[in-house]
């Protein structure tokens, strides 16, 4: 499996769905799942484009397609260690996706490596 960072969905939905990182990515992983947090969904809906009924159409259709991890305890708790032990500062949400990958056991597939690069256990894409 493999968890998209909030930046791959952005950076599709920019594209308008055509020739993205997003579709090239699931065309080389075809028998990967490809899945995203519960946290990137909330970060997705914080840009105003969101408010244009045919920009959140291509948003749902997107998500759709996509497995949805929850954000539960576990994760909670690691990305607390993540964000308590980074060795530089992190955003919230971030700590939490990358800790939604590793308690799945997935990758992380994102156009910030730099932001997760230091974080243990984590495959990055």
């Amino acid at each position: 499996m493999v968890v998209l960072d909030t930046n791959i969905v952005i950076d599709h939905l920019r594209q308008k769905g055509g020739n993205s990182k997003l579709v090239k990515f699931a065309e080389s992983k075809v028998s990967e799942t490809l899945a995203i947090s519960i946290i990137s969904i909330q970060e997705l809906y914080e840009g105003k484009s969101t408010t244009d009924k045919k920009e959140e159409k291509l948003l749902i259709e997107t998500l759709n397609s996509l497995k949805i991890l929850p954000y539960t305890e576990e994760i909670a708790q690691g990305a607390g260690k993540i964000a308590r032990d980074a060795k530089i500062k992190i955003e919230v949400a971030d700590a939490a996706i990358a800790a939604t990958a590793i308690i799945n056991g997935a990758s992380l597939y994102t156009l910030d490596r730099q932001d997760f690069s230091s974080i243990p256990d984590l495959k990055l894409e």
